[in-house]
């Protein structure tokens, strides 16, 4: 189940855009950073519910973060199979938003490294916004 939760540095980037949605997860970092479990629970806001904790963010889902780029940041994302070749699945992302820019990567090796590349660049996107 945690393969449906973004992976830390992305939660963090999205803390930093200012992410703050009711999750059934969160990270916790140590001042060590050795080790940075991942808590499967509902919380409400982080304002709310860890406003004395400075180490604790949110760990949306793969689904949330992507529905939230695109009602905050109008940023729209598609990831498909690219194409069958010799047996081998091709994956792609495409981004795209209400002025119909493009941005796109081909060739990815499995859906999941696709959502991954497009949260990658969708924090990008939104950063330069």
């Amino acid at each position: 189940m945690k393969n449906e939760f973004i992976p830390y540095e992305q939660a963090l980037a999205l803390k930093e855009l200012g992410f703050d949605e009711p999750c059934f997860g969160y990270y916790v970092s140590f001042a060590d950073n050795k080790e940075i479990p991942f808590k499967l629970i509902q919380i409400q806001s982080e304002k709310e519910q860890f406003k004395w904790v400075d180490n604790v963010c949110h760990a949306p889902t793969f689904s949330q973060s992507f529905r939230w780029f695109r009602e905050k940041y109008g940023l729209i994302s598609y990831i498909h199979p690219l194409a069958l070749l010799q047996d081998t699945k091709k994956w792609c992302y495409e981004i795209t938003d209400f002025s119909n820019n493009w941005d796109e990567s081909f060739n990815l090796h499995s859906p999941e490294e696709a959502e991954l590349e497009c949260l990658i660049r969708l924090i990008e996107m939104a950063k330069n916004k």
